[in-house]
């Protein structure tokens, strides 16, 4: 086995078995009365709210693929809506087990299935990723900037569980950054003296720039911007659906399930599909405005919650990822172009 094959190898393995430690400490971190909460926890949430964070998970899907057709028509590429969603929910699927690689497979799957070149169609999703990002990134920004006191209480308390309580945590002397900004020089010094590496990374760069562009190139900018909207709306109400249906989370603030969806998205960068990292973070999150709130077992019902949250939206995923396997076709056919 070559080193990028067990460097990639590595990561998944990495990947899986921090998800694997982090459900352990989940667990481990309540006692047997907790655990019981848990349980019942779950087992009396309101199946209705459930069921319809699922469908507005199944809108925010249909949306993002037909978007998706929006900024590939304008560069000459033609997919089918049902093309569009199959690839997208196989990368979803792929993303599951090999993080980073689903964006590739969405390009894959529409090169076999409507002939579409690779480097076009994911310069499109690279695009896309771009904007949810921004738009992510702005929910970030408000979202810790109007809870301030909160996200300082919530980030010092995952920091003293993991790390335990520090006594000095300030760094007077600024040799952190001076640390990373020689890193980050020498990082930039080795890519512009390998000709190789410079080369692939401007070759990169070059296929990319067709699908980038794209979006300036939109015709239905209105329709691409409603869209946007509703995919980021379904987001966000399909996550806050789910505190509704547990009475101890019912009365979180909105503002709380805010924090908890932006602590959330970045679990989910750490394991595959935020396997453990998402129902830890947004636990901890729910458990601070539970005992805020003078409830009881806020660590036991935050830890369902969040539990609750990521197994549904996970089932829910992978059913749809492999229905989509299934249906996606494995030819171009001239037939299905539009």
């Amino acid at each position: 086995m070559d080193r990028k094959k067990l460097f990639s190898a590595f990561k998944i393995i990495f990947s899986i078995g921090l998800g694997v430690y982090l459900t352990w400490y989940l667990f481990d971190k309540m006692t047997t009365e907790d655990i019981a909460v848990f349980k019942k926890t779950i087992r009396n949430a309101n199946p209705w709210y459930i069921f319809l964070s699922l469908l507005l998970a199944f809108v925010s899907y249909l949306s993002r693929a037909y978007r998706w057709g929006l900024t590939l028509h304008p560069v000459g590429y033609y997919s089918t809506l049902k093309n569009q969603y199959h690839s997208l929910m196989i990368g979803y699927l792929v993303n599951m087990t090999i993080p980073r690689a689903g964006e590739f497979t969405r390009s894959l799957m529409l090169k076999r299935s409507d002939n579409i070149p690779i480097a076009g169609s994911f310069g499109t999703i690279v695009t896309e990723r771009i904007i949810d990002m921004l738009i992510l990134l702005t929910i970030s920004f408000l979202s810790i900037f109007l809870n301030k006191a909160e996200a300082y209480t919530i980030i010092s308390d995952l920091k003293d569980g993991f790390f335990g309580t520090t006594q000095n945590t300030e760094n007077t002397d600024g040799s952190g950054y001076i640390w990373l900004g020689a890193g980050l020089v020498i990082l930039m010094t080795v890519i512009f003296l390998n000709k190789k590496i410079r080369s692939k990374i401007l070759g990169f760069l070059q296929s990319l720039k067709e699908g980038l562009l794209s979006i300036f190139k939109v015709n239905k900018i209105g329709s691409y911007i409603l869209h946007t909207f509703l995919i980021w709306g379904s987001y966000l109400i399909m996550f806050a659906l789910p505190f509704w249906a547990i009475d101890a989370t019912a009365e979180v603030p909105i503002s709380g399930m805010f924090l908890a969806f932006i602590f959330g998205a970045v679990g989910i960068s750490f394991t595959n599909g935020g396997m453990g990292a998402y129902p830890l973070l947004i636990g901890i999150t729910t458990a601070y405005y539970i005992n805020a709130a003078g409830g009881p077992d806020a660590l036991a019902v935050g830890n369902a919650l969040g539990m609750v949250i990521w197994a549904t939206q996970t089932i829910f995923l992978i059913l749809l990822g492999l229905i989509s396997l299934v249906l996606m076709p494995r030819k171009y056919n001239t037939d299905e172009k539009s």
